[in-house]
């Protein structure tokens, strides 16, 4: 007998659930998670028209766990929200850990469409079978820790988890997130906006029911030959198991990848860098270490807690505690703004948990605005115009930084109305209404804000960049073969070393797109793409084929689930085919292209130099037309996406 889940679906306008068996030749051809969301919006708009306002009822969001997730094996449990981005106008999903998908799992739901809008706040409580909107009128104005209180406290259980929308979601922030467990959070491309236009507060759920492997004793055995593969890298697991990604600060210090002030620079001076260290992290403010999700055997997360007197933000910030900040609060405030304060960085980091907001994206505007102010292209009347009070907005300056981060959260004054949409629409709006050169300072890809770090000399992340289907991007294409010269890898994909090589675009743009697929079976099976994702040599199909055939019963062979990490990313990019998106729509920001680098190792580089040239690689790899981008009647049919083919014809979408 064979172990799926169902598909549970919410209609909000009509305030009706439904549930439908998960059939097994989805499971085969899309694994689940990723792969079975993106046929499900895939399959939403064909009935709806793909161009609709992404705030529109129209717009579903859905949610998905892979059939590895929730489970024992070792990598973790991550979960996929998919749905068309408020921010970019296009594809969009995000990824989140904590327990919440663990235990959507548990109740027997692998996925969940949400449909349509409430006429009141509601918020969606799932208990094993049953299933009831509730009323979240008394929710709605609360941040997000207070919401999740309230929640546990009216269903009386304490252990439920919840997924919610802070204010940012609410007052419909385009870049706002769903905070996932309170500290976990979707926070790329604007799930929280896509909830907030619902009038859905969020999801509360209890899972009690448990999975049961259809063969224990093997899916056991697929277990410790997990373990014991997780284990193999014991210097790099040790680390990420001390450190978790705050081990990145100093690992792209050495490289020479980490974007200070708005990526001017791409080392930071060594006093910043030892304050914003992982070493400093813990030794000075970490309190403990946890795993995000349930089934990982790597504590990467944690707590932390501050006395008062470890900087000098801290004595404002005394007695405060929070969840362990991951690279991206220490890259986007730290670094690109040049705060120097770790206490300063988690306190930003807990704000925008509270609001819901994507610390990238913020990251990334608070950093333009700084440079621009460095520029003179913007000062005192300004601060005082969008403020509504006398500012500096000098390097640094991390009270103004949580100022912009409440004018945008709270949609409050110019400022907020300025940057809803994101940075590139508020940096289009500066030029226009300022005639202020915003959009050569500001650090973006496809669609918006990018991944905050220095990538022009590392080639392979630069295209990662221009080309993802979510737009600006590193984890839909999350290799590292340049970055640690993984030259097996490279042998392994290519028969030759070269695509590993450092500060080289030799097969940069061919890793980017096998790195593609890889991502796509990972995310799709539930696991974490950190652990796993990177390495298929110690990590090979067949490892991931045997626990799905032991725990569910579904009997895969290495070359389907390669052959559906393919058909993934290829019924991603018709999605956005279908949006009319173009070669030219895979760029990225001028700073990027134009401007080599300052100083570091990279000195010198430009993406300019190369990315076209890639991107010629990348189609080509993935078999998609070169000039336009688009994909092939050919292409598609070999992937068994003949259908997908036919409507893209219909549309003009399909290469000639």
């Amino acid at each position: 007998m064979q172990r799926r889940g169902s598909i549970l679906t919410v209609d909000l306008t009509q305030g009706k659930v439904s549930t439908q068996p998960l059939p097994e030749e989805l499971c085969r051809q899309y694994l689940g998670g990723e792969g079975i969301n993106t046929w499900l919006l895939w399959d939403h708009f064909l009935r709806v028209s793909p161009g609709i306002d992404p705030l529109s009822p129209d717009n579903p969001l859905i949610l998905g766990n892979g059939p590895l997730a929730a489970t024992g094996l070792g990598a973790g449990s991550k979960m996929k929200w998919t749905f068309k981005s408020p921010s970019r106008g296009f594809f969009a999903d995000s990824a989140s850990g904590g327990n919440f998908g663990a235990h959507m799992r548990w109740a027997g739901f692998d996925h969940v469409i949400i449909k349509g809008k409430s006429s009141k706040p509601v918020y969606l409580w799932i208990d094993d079978d049953t299933v009831e909107l509730k009323d979240a009128r008394h929710l709605w104005g609360k941040d997000v820790e207070e919401a999740d209180h309230l929640i546990r406290h009216g269903l009386g259980d304490e252990e439920i988890e919840t997924a919610l929308i802070g204010r940012a979601g609410e007052n419909l922030v385009r870049f706002s997130a769903i905070m996932v467990s309170l500290h976990r959070a979707a926070g790329r491309a604007g799930a929280g906006c896509v909830m907030g236009s619902k009038n859905l507060k969020g999801i509360a759920v209890r899972g009690t029911k448990g999975l049961s492997p259809v063969d224990p004793k093997g899916f056991m055995e697929v277990i410790t030959d997990f373990h014991e593969r997780l284990n193999r890298e014991t210097r790099a697991r040790d680390g990420w198991r001390l450190f978790g990604t705050l081990m990145i600060t100093g690992w792209y210090q050495r490289l020479g990848c980490n974007a200070y002030r708005n990526n001017q620079g791409s080392i930071l001076p060594d006093e910043r860098y030892q304050q914003l260290s992982h070493a400093w992290y813990s030794n000075n403010i970490a309190r403990g270490a946890s795993s995000c999700s349930p089934g990982c055997v790597s504590p990467c997360a944690g707590w932390w807690r501050i006395k008062g007197d470890e900087t000098p933000a801290a004595k404002e910030y005394a007695g405060s505690r929070g969840s362990k900040p991951e690279y991206a609060a220490v890259a986007g405030f730290g670094v690109m703004n040049d705060i120097p304060d770790f206490a300063a960085v988690t306190h930003l980091n807990e704000k925008c948990n509270a609001y819901g907001l994507d610390l990238l994206e913020i990251g990334a505007i608070s950093g333009l605005l700084l440079e621009l102010w460095q520029r003179g292209h913007i000062g005192p009347q300004d601060a005082q115009e969008w403020f509504g009070e006398p500012l500096s907005l000098e390097w640094g300056s991390y009270k103004t930084v949580e100022k912009v981060i409440d004018a945008i959260a709270l949609h409050k004054g110019k400022l907020g109305d300025l940057f809803q949409g994101g940075l590139v629409k508020g940096a289009q709006r500066l030029e226009d209404e300022r005639n202020i050169p915003a959009l050569q300072y500001a650090i973006y890809g496809k669609g918006g804000g990018a991944c905050i770090l220095e990538v022009r000399q590392t080639p392979s992340w630069a295209i990662n960049q221009a080309v993802a289907s979510r737009g600006a991007d590193h984890l839909k294409g999350f290799g590292t073969l340049d970055k640690i010269n993984r030259a097996d890898i490279s042998q392994h994909y290519f028969g030759t070393p070269d695509g590993a090589k450092p500060m080289d675009i030799t097969l940069k743009g061919a890793g980017s797109a096998k790195a593609e697929d890889r991502c796509a079976i990972i995310s799709s099976l539930g696991l974490c793409n950190f652990l796993v994702a990177t390495d298929p040599l110690l990590y090979p199909h067949e490892v991931f084929c045997r626990a799905v055939e032991t725990l569910t019963g579904l009997k895969l062979s290495p070359q389907e689930l390669e052959m559906a990490g393919r058909r993934i990313v290829n019924l991603e990019k018709a999605f956005n085919s279908r949006l009319g998106m173009r070669r030219e729509d895979d760029k990225l920001c001028h700073r990027w292209m134009e401007e080599p680098i300052a100083d570091g190792a990279g000195k010198g580089w430009k993406a300019g130099d190369y990315l076209e040239k890639l991107k010629d690689e990348y189609y080509q790899t993935h078999g998609w037309d070169v000039k336009t981008s688009l994909q092939t009647r050919k292409l598609l049919e070999e992937v068994g996406l003949a259908e997908v083919a036919q409507v893209l014809e219909k549309e003009g979408a399909l290469a000639q």
